[in-house]
């Protein structure tokens, strides 16, 4: 992690004025005048001389019978609805599956989805080690022939979120029938993540049915069964590798995140989450004296807890963007790369040693949601409950608030805010404070408040991209974009790191390496199409089959180059 800003304030006094006129000028000049710049662009890598037959990269996007048959298989697995709910039995509770079943039904969707993906890929299933992982985890291993090579490991998950039976007389189609509608697939999992979760075995099966590709590097499928929930199953996922590998033992990490590629600032943009904010729920209670509401004091237990709420809600997180945070290596590639209105750029320039130009780009991407929670810690109030009769005084109220956690922030730094928020009203209403167990404040007869830290998760590392990992990935990337899917655009793509502001099965395997990208090969994602519009975790969920495929040509040429790159090689055409 590189080092934050440095406030101005903190320079001597004989330089604070001349110092940061001085470096702006000699970092504009150095940085753009160097023929690296901010941002070098990786060299497009034409897999032509690494696979055995590159017409079939365009044939898998064009073939209309192979596509019927892989929409065919996807739209099964969509039927299948592997949901996975906030509470579940955990599967290592008993051995006996029947008992499993009976304690937990849900898990029998699960295997009946392995059932569906041992009938469909037979190949994967006969030549290729799959094992269980906590039962309903799986680790598929492709065994390359050269163990000084690292692994990689490329990853999806298994379930999907519920489908509330209030909403489903408003879904186009039901939500599990995995119904085709032109280039659309229907379903509760066809965008989040069994869209990927097909694509890799589509890719594996075909692979192994033209029998041509023996990978020297070993290849490792690895598919979690809760990532929507408790993420157990990537632990113990995670777990199971490091034993067998050890720390830092894997080539690169790729799962599922933001896919395709957008136009920003007149570019074509290649967005690969490199990072992801941390993760808190505050769980507050608050316990007070009961009583007939006949004669109630001024503020009940629930009108407390609401000023708590309120004084929560009108305190905000600062925002803050420094090089902690992959949006600045963002904006720095825009502003080398893209059309940037020239005070923006300098201000994108300038940000990482000059509080002034900091300060005016924090603005800027506060104005809008979609970066300005990228930028600092989130607060959302989420639950709350409290009172159990009309007559009676409630003597218990409870709120869990949501917080993503940015990357200059903290699991301390933003529990010690809400602290302070509680210590503000338990001052003000003469009651005591326990946070995680230990008592700050005595309890009084007036009550006190609870505050306990739960699902807590730092903000993940931060990968690299000057990697021979990042270089090959986006190189390969730039080749299905600009010659597969675009060939007349004469466009030079952009892969650019960028920041995710939700939680994937990632934050399970930081590790086993440092190269962790989080993106999807998808056709390209036009303004307002975002993850609401398809339905994402919502209403209609939906997913492209043109991207579907894109997925699948994808990694049958980039797990060809990838195993004929030593790890420590930067690709250069």
């Amino acid at each position: 992690m590189n080092d934050p800003l440095l406030p101005i304030n903190s320079q001597p006094k004989r330089t604070k004025k001349l110092l940061p006129k001085v470096l702006a000028v000699a970092a504009i000049v150095v940085l753009f005048q160097l023929s690296d710049g901010l941002c070098p662009i990786s060299d497009k890598i034409d897999p032509a001389p690494y696979v055995y037959d590159v017409s079939k990269i365009g044939q898998i996007l064009k073939d209309k019978e192979y596509i019927d048959e892989v929409v065919e298989r996807w739209s099964g697995a969509i039927q299948i609805p592997s949901v996975s709910n906030d509470v579940m039995v955990n599967p290592n509770t008993t051995d006996d599956l029947e008992e499993l079943y009976r304690l937990e039904p849900a898990w029998k969707q699960f295997t009946k989805l392995h059932e569906y993906l041992e009938k469909q890929y037979p190949l994967i299933h006969k030549h290729l080690k799959v094992e269980k992982v906590n039962k309903f985890s799986i680790l598929i291993t492709w065994q390359g022939s050269n163990t000084k090579q690292k692994p990689i490991l490329l990853t999806a998950h298994q379930d999907v979120v519920p489908v509330p039976d209030e909403t489903l007389d408003q879904w186009k189609y039901p939500p599990f029938s995995g119904a085709v509608d032109g280039d659309r697939i229907y379903g509760r999992g066809s965008g989040d993540c069994k869209d990927l979760l097909m694509a890799l075995f589509e890719t594996a099966e075909l692979l192994l049915k033209e029998g041509k590709f023996q990978p020297q590097r070993t290849i490792l499928f690895g598919f979690g069964y809760d990532e929507e929930s408790q993420g157990t199953g990537a632990v113990e996922l995670s777990k199971f590798i490091f034993e067998r590998y050890g720390p830092e033992s894997l080539y690169a990490l790729i799962d599922e995140g933001d896919q395709g590629y957008v136009q920003q600032f007149g570019r074509y943009v290649i967005p690969i989450p490199t990072g992801e904010k941390g993760h808190l729920n505050s769980e507050i209670e608050l316990f007070t004296p009961g009583g007939h509401s006949s004669v109630p004091p001024k503020h009940t237990s629930i009108g407390i807890m609401a000023k708590l709420i309120d004084r929560i809600e009108s305190v905000d997180f600062s925002p803050a963007i420094t090089n902690a945070n992959p949006l600045m290596n963002a904006l720095q590639c825009m502003a080398e790369h893209g059309q940037i209105e020239k005070s923006l750029k300098s201000d994108i320039i300038k940000a990482v040693f000059d509080a002034n130009a900091n300060k005016k780009l924090v603005e800027y991407l506060s104005k809008d949601p979609s970066t300005e929670f990228l930028i600092k810690t989130s607060q959302a109030v989420d639950i709350i409950q409290g009172g159990v009769k009309s007559n009676a005084l409630p003597e218990y109220v409870s709120v869990v608030v949501n917080h993503r956690i940015s990357a200059e922030e903290s699991v301390e730094s933003t529990s010690k805010k809400i602290l302070d928020d509680i210590k503000s009203i338990a001052t003000k209403f003469d009651l005591g404070i326990v946070f995680e167990n230990k008592t700050i404040v005595e309890k009084t007869k007036n009550g006190y408040f609870n505050y306990v830290l739960n699902e807590s998760l730092e903000p993940s590392p931060i990968s690299p991209i000057d990697t021979a990992a990042w270089n090959t990935f986006t190189g390969a990337l730039r080749y299905l974009y600009e010659d597969v899917m675009n060939p007349g655009l004469n466009e030079t793509f952009v892969a650019i790191p960028a920041y995710a502001a939700g939680n994937t099965d990632t934050k399970a395997y930081w590790d086993l390496t440092a190269n962790i990208y989080r993106y999807s090969p998808y056709i390209g994602i036009v303004e307002g199409e975002d993850e609401v519009a398809r339905g994402i975790h919502s209403l209609n969920e939906w997913s492209s089959i043109s991207g579907h495929m894109a997925t699948i040509s994808f990694y049958y040429y980039y797990l060809q180059i990838v195993d004929q790159i030593a790890d420590d090689t930067l690709i250069s055409q």
